[in-house]
């Protein structure tokens, strides 16, 4: 017997080590060629008798051997837990699943399960009783839900990383796979969503040792038929596999932690009380100084004492996402224009309003009535229009019902102008503003013959139109909708991956924007954004993901002005609250609405936001802008110039005491809220190149996505010195308490005489508004802006800043005013 090597990870050596290392005559798998940089590794220990095969640890990369651990201890333990990687999940569950069936890694795994079987069943006792022992007796055995347009990979990926049993449980040869399984012939069973909500009465009691769900953001609502389903499953150690568990609220994370782990996170009503609620005021931009320390205190909590429990999250390092908001043509603002006024519109706008007949009632309870169905209708017809003018004209595709509800659109937003053809209208440039974007973008790609590019639309339509413009241009492409058959999607993605003259993958968001393996792209566009910002961020990570080698770069196509903004600034908000929730980020409050509250909508909820045209702003632009502003002003007059050493925060500091009192109930609120109570993005290169022609061609505003989705360290600041303030109530109310005093009583108290007297030559402190005003002086002495029309673009530089460069900044504007900070 002879161990070459041992990885870094494993313990000493044993025989099962031994017998776990590559023997290359019994065909080990993966059996990828080393890397110039790699060498052969031995098997990674998680337990005495529990390894990852060497064949599978020698590729795996450090985070993905620490995502092992991570389900093994929790497995261990008998509890389930939340992967949130962007990429390398499906690995990360091989090489486990490998160590907890002890697996070899090579042909000795073949049939390993089916000959067990064939000898139990030649003893007498099955002769006898016809009876086996449960599945999982001797190995562990698995159930792993996905999407169905990802079960055919995972049981390739099976094949690829090892020699498992896998049985896939859809289409008609399901009673087959369910009789292998109960007989204990199948580590694996592989099936979708649907065919596991449908069959749960023959799925939930089966002998498996652990339940898997691929993209387990689907159970996200608790009253979902989905979500019910899955909780009728016996099996306790189940794990979920996500990027985006916090998809458009932070109960969803609830919702899915409480899968993963019944009853350990308390109720809903509780997290809506200690979490929700506090964390979605705090991420107003009105919230008060005590709305913002507790939704700090209940974040840094999540993050450090709740999180690391039940849930595991890393990132990939390098992806550029720019969000490009592209012009209006004149011909879309008319048309937008038209559908604001229409009728029921306005009736929506104006439905609080008091009624004009005198009867004091507002208009929708009076003479003004509308559907609630025209919310949704009218929305639809605006992110049409800011697309392309050719989604609202009758189609060839349309069905008789869609010809005359287009037709009677199109004749009153043209009212006495020809109306469009559908076939020449998709041709034509003064329909579509994000025509002009996509051609710059795609030009300037194809110079580089390496590049390849994802292309995504949720819009059945634009796809077709996305279709004809790129066969126009002479581009090589692929396209993928709901309509490709699950057969076909594997070998479209390897032509894309093989064939240097396919340019562009065009692709459906919902039919193909989870699960597709499409690292040879590293472009990516977005041509039109989703409410919910996890569909877009899906289809970002078919290319940024496990395997991607180069620089991914993102574009996201906005409609300027349009209710695609607001759609943006929604995910801006959700994002915020994705990192708030998973890392206790502490963002720039760029926006003044509270979801949820009815009564402080801001400009991101309610009708009138959504059916409003910004013509002349971009009021993305405005928003950040205005909240770079403010936290310069802050800044300005509070911070110090000296560089004062801070010790990094800790969930600790900031802990707040419940405020309940009384029996068992709130003993057990009070124990929850003790337990609820930097991911820097990328410095990539610029691409100055696309940057200076865009302007070229008319769009004035472009951003970085993760710019203004940084931690802010002026926030911080502003946190910590809230804290302080509220520390010194609290010992300020203790001391009165405790000397049995009123407050007006100690102000009456005669000062005792001081001695030796204090020397009164020392300048008083500058107060924080005096500070603003010369600091703000100072920056135009100096030249650091050249009037007050630049402080938005210094504003936003200065924010950016290391603490240390803000500090240095401070000092020189201290400086010249003539301070010492």
């Amino acid at each position: 017997r002879i161990l070459s090597f041992i990885a870094d990870d494993s313990e000493t050596e044993s025989e099962d080590e031994a017998d776990l290392v590559a023997i290359p005559s019994l065909s080990p798998r993966p059996g990828f060629p080393l890397g110039p940089d790699q060498v052969p590794l031995g098997p990674l220990v998680l337990a005495k008798g529990i390894m990852v095969p060497a064949a599978i640890n020698t590729y795996l990369r450090e985070y993905q051997r620490d995502g092992v651990r991570f389900f093994w201890e929790l497995y261990d333990q008998g509890r389930g837990g939340l992967l949130g990687d962007d990429m390398g999940k499906t690995i990360q569950v091989i090489s486990f699943l490998s160590a907890i069936m002890k697996k070899y890694g090579d042909t000795r795994d073949i049939d390993r399960r089916r000959k067990h079987v064939s000898q139990l069943q030649d003893r007498p006792e099955w002769a006898e009783r016809r009876t086996l022992p449960p599945a999982d007796a001797t190995w562990p055995t698995c159930l792993i839900i996905a999407p169905s347009s990802v079960v055919p990979n995972w049981e390739r990926e099976f094949q690829t990383w090892g020699y498992f049993e896998v049985g896939v449980y859809t289409g008609s040869q399901r009673e087959d796979v369910l009789v292998d399984f109960k007989m204990g012939r199948l580590d694996v069973v592989i099936t979708s969503f649907d065919l596991a909500r449908r069959d749960i009465t023959l799925l939930e009691d089966l002998a498996w040792s652990t339940i898997i769900v691929d993209e387990v953001h689907r159970v996200k609502n608790p009253r979902s038929k989905i979500t019910e389903a899955y909780n009728r499953f016996a099996c306790m150690r189940r794990f979920g596999l996500t990027g985006t568990a916090i998809q458009n609220s932070y109960s969803e994370l609830w919702t899915i932690l409480d899968w993963t782990n019944p009853g350990k996170l308390g109720t809903s009503k509780q997290w809506k009380g200690y979490v929700v609620k506090p964390l979605t005021i705090g991420q107003s931009m009105k919230a008060t100084e005590e709305e913002r320390t507790k939704a700090l205190a209940v974040a840094m909590i999540v993050r450090d004492k709740l999180l690391p429990k039940f849930f595991k999250r890393r990132r990939l390092p390098t992806k550029i996402d720019e969000v490009v908001f592209c012009p209006l043509t004149p011909t879309q603002i008319n048309v937008y224009k038209r559908i604001l006024s229409i009728g029921p519109v306005q009736n929506l706008m104006r439905k609080d309003e008091q009624c004009e007949c005198g009867s004091r009632k507002k208009r929708k309870d009076c003479c003004h009535p509308f559907e609630k169905g025209d919310v949704l209708k009218h929305m639809s017809i605006l992110i049409k229009i800011s697309n392309h003018l050719g989604l609202i004209l009758p189609a060839p595709s349309d069905t008789p019902e869609q010809t005359v509800r287009h037709r009677e659109l199109a004749e009153y937003v043209f009212a006495g102008e020809p109306i469009p053809k559908y076939g020449t209208a998709i041709m034509q440039p003064q329909y579509c503003g994000k025509w002009a974007v996509l051609d710059m973008l795609l030009r300037d790609w194809r110079k580089d013959r390496s590049n390849k590019v994802l292309l995504f639309t949720k819009s059945v339509k634009l796809l077709e139109m996305l279709e004809f413009h790129l066969g126009k241009n002479g581009y090589g492409f692929l396209k993928l909708d709901g309509s490709t058959k699950q057969s076909d999607r594997m070998p479209m993605i390897d032509e894309f991956h093989r064939n240097p003259d396919v340019f562009v993958f065009l692709i459906s968001t919902l039919a193909g924007g989870t699960g597709l393996n499409l690292t040879g792209a590293n472009k990516v566009v977005i041509f039109d954004p989703n409410w919910n910002p996890a569909h877009d961020l899906q289809a970002m990570d078919r290319a940024y993901r496990f395997g991607q080698r180069r620089d991914v770069s993102v574009y996201r196509l906005l409609g300027a002005g349009s209710i695609e903004e607001l759609i943006y600034a929604r995910q801006v908000y959700k994002q915020q609250q994705m990192a708030i929730g998973y890392q206790a980020s502490i963002q720039t409050r760029y926006f003044d609405g509270v979801q949820g509250d009815t009564s402080r909508q801001g400009e991101l909820f309610g009708i009138k936001n959504i059916f409003k045209l910004h013509e002349d702003t971009l009021a993305t632009k405005v928003a950040i802008e205005r909240a770079s502003i403010v936290e310069l002003d802050w800044a300005l007059a509070h911070l110090h110039g000296k560089n004062k050493r801070r010790a990094k925060l800790k969930a600790d500091d900031w802990v707040h005491e419940a405020d309940v009192k009384g029996g068992k109930e709130e003993a057990d609120l009070r124990g929850l809220s003790a337990l609820l109570f930097d991911d820097e993005p990328p410095d990539l290169a610029e691409e100055n190149d696309v940057q200076k022609t865009l302007g070229e061609i008319g769009v004035r505003y472009s951003h970085r996505n993760d710019d203004i989705l940084q931690p802010s360290r002026i926030e911080e600041e502003r946190s910590r010195d809230a804290l302080r303030k509220h520390k010194e109530r609290k010992a300020a109310a203790r001391k009165r308490k405790q000397a049995g005093e009123s407050e007006p009583a100690s102000r009456s108290k005669a000062p005792e005489e001081q001695w030796p007297p204090k020397r009164k030559h020392h300048r008083a402190p500058a107060s924080p508004q005096t500070l603003l005003v010369s600091r703000q002086r100072a920056l135009i002495e100096l030249g650091m802006i050249q009037s007050p029309a630049h402080l938005p673009t210094f504003a936003q530089s200065f924010g950016r800043m290391r603490g240390e460069e803000q500090q240095e900044v401070i000092a020189k504007l201290d400086e010249q005013a003539g301070y010492h900070s």
